[in-house]
């Protein structure tokens, strides 16, 4: 597993350091870290919160990825965009997140969340059973769509579904899913943390024999407390180092993603050839980086 690098689409942060609050150095800290374990590139992932706040870790992550570009960093994974997964989404499948920061996918609000810093944006999780019109205005300006946090029983037109499974109607025989379609629609892109607490090893097999190999997306939906003994705050509640909070909702993954791959690996869920695609190609190809990103990407040593 030496060999292989990664690109994450979805965290929220490790080694303690929340994305949603991180200062320029604790950023570059945590990439540094990340690099250190092969993660060539990752799209730091947002909850909801309030617009300034949004704003603050937009204008942060962006000087980091113009400073990436420039000097060519070798030593820290590669900000390849930012995931703004909380503002969207449904408050009836909000998992741990604050629903007082959930907002109408619309354009106007869009524009009001990510302000001069839309340029950052890459992906954007919504509940597209609340979409007025956001879904086709970002899929226009080639910034990712995804369908999460979501009761819809139809994709409409976004482009990938944000960790399958989890947070989304259950798959039912005789009614219609999005989990159902997303596995069916060769099309689709389907994010899938394969840590096998979020999705049973069964339901993995079943996911992985039935979704085109060219259109997973590994990722780890890593929280702070992935890598950090102790206690952390998340969306305002408290959760445990095992990235529960106290009524034992999920908050997140505890593991980055090198380590969901080996896993998959060792439990002969996968093999490399698989893991190489779906970890680092596929994601590529799904976000599609500038050639300047695409270089370093590739150019990167593995540790």
């Amino acid at each position: 597993m030496q060999n292989l690098k990664y690109i994450d689409n979805h965290t929220h942060g490790c080694y303690g350091i929340n994305f949603n609050y991180a200062t320029y150095n604790e950023t570059i800290f945590v990439l540094k870290k990340l690099y250190e374990r092969n993660i060539a590139g990752i799209c730091p992932t947002l909850v909801g919160e309030s617009r300034e706040n949004i704003q603050k870790q937009l204008s942060i992550f962006k000087k980091i990825k113009q400073e990436q570009l420039q000097l060519n960093h070798q030593n820290t994974s590669l900000v390849l965009g930012v995931h703004l997964e909380g503002s969207f989404i449904s408050k009836e499948k909000s998992g741990i997140q604050d629903k007082n920061f959930f907002m109408i996918p619309s354009v106007k609000n869009f524009k009001e969340l990510a302000g001069d810093f839309e340029d950052i944006i890459k992906i954007v999780t919504i509940a597209p059973e609340n979409d007025i019109d956001l879904v086709d205005y970002l899929n226009d300006k080639n910034i990712r769509t995804q369908a999460g946090h979501t009761t819809a029983d139809d994709l409409k037109n976004t482009k990938a579904t944000t960790h399958h499974f989890n947070a989304m109607p259950s798959i039912h025989h005789r009614n219609p899913s999005i989990a159902l379609k997303g596995l069916i629609k060769d099309d689709i892109y389907c994010e899938i943390i394969a840590d096998f607490i979020h999705s049973s090893k069964d339901t993995l097999k079943l996911f992985f024999k039935t979704k085109p190999k060219e259109k997973v997306l590994l990722i780890s939906d890593s929280i702070p407390c992935a890598h950090f003994e102790n206690d952390i705050v998340f969306c305002g509640k408290k959760i445990n180092k095992y990235g529960k909070d106290e009524t034992e909702t999920l908050a997140g993954s505890i593991k980055t993603l090198d380590e969901i791959a080996k896993n998959l690996v060792e439990n002969n869920i996968l093999v490399i050839e698989d893991i190489k695609k779906m970890a680092f190609l596929n994601q590529i190809e799904y976000i599609t980086p500038t050639n300047a990103e695409v270089d370093i990407l590739m150019q990167k040593k593995l540790c």
